[in-house]
């Protein structure tokens, strides 16, 4: 049983790619889902589905908050106000990256990526942390990748070093928000294809590495759904600062 209903998610990353069906599962367990997208229409077209299915919770998409935006704090206390609270704050920011080489790569790229993957997700957090205070049951989930945590060369350097970034956020972000009850745990994400979107041009697509997951399967992006409705349950109080290796074992090789 996990207890998502009537509570409010801020939810980057969700209206393509792997996190379309997060979104849907959150919404069928009664959650409220806020999309902060820079894709208006894909948004859109996920909020109308949903408002024309049975789902128990409601999904808007607002282009304002995002991290780089002025505005993110006005938006935040509109839709604490809207929805009575602020809960769940869940980045899926990021994609794949692009083939590249450490002989040739600027560093610029690298700081670039570090800002978008990381520095994004801390700026959702930080502006939500004064609701997720008041929350019955707060939770912070971000995602990372099985390169990132561990190392590898199946994924961009640039994006790897990027999502590294996201596990130390992860970790000491958790040690620090604890006495507030709020938990701050992450997805190390292994080969999971995306249902909306594209692939970045030279990143490895899932099939190519699918003899070096044990379980011998891609992941889905329904697996990903469950691991992210578990840990926004108000069931998973007593886990913080875990990175939950959601890759078929590709983490072992």
């Amino acid at each position: 049983m996990q207890t998502l209903k009537g509570r409010t998610c801020i939810f980057a990353g969700g209206s393509g790619g792997d996190g379309v069906d997060t979104v849907k599962a959150l919404c069928a367990a009664g959650m409220n889902v806020i999309l902060m997208t820079h894709m208006p229409e894909q948004a859109q077209a996920l909020v109308d589905e949903i408002a024309a299915g049975d789902y128990m919770g409601i999904c808007i998409a607002t282009t304002e908050g995002m991290a780089g935006s002025a505005d993110g704090n006005d938006v935040y206390a509109k839709i604490a106000e809207t929805y009575g609270s602020i809960d769940v704050v869940i980045t899926n920011t990021g994609a794949d990256g692009v083939k590249d080489d450490m002989e040739t790569l600027d560093f610029a790229q690298i700081a670039k990526d570090i800002e978008n993957l990381a520095g994004g997700s801390f700026k959702m957090m930080q502006r939500a942390l004064p609701y997720l205070k008041k929350s019955r049951a707060p939770r912070v989930i971000f995602m990372t990748t099985v390169e990132g945590c561990n190392g590898g060369t199946h994924e961009s350097f640039s994006n790897a070093v990027a999502k590294g970034a996201v596990r130390s956020l992860i970790l000491n972000s958790a040690a620090r928000l604890a006495k507030y009850g709020i938990t701050v745990n992450g997805i190390s994400k292994g080969a999971i294809p995306r249902t909306v979107g594209h692939m970045d041009e030279g990143a490895p697509k899932p099939e190519e590495i699918l003899d070096k997951i044990p379980l011998g399967r891609i992941g889905s992006p329904e697996d990903l759904a469950g691991a992210i409705c578990f840990f926004a349950s108000e069931e998973s109080s007593f886990i913080t600062g875990e990175i939950l290796e959601l890759s078929g074992g590709l983490q072992l090789g």
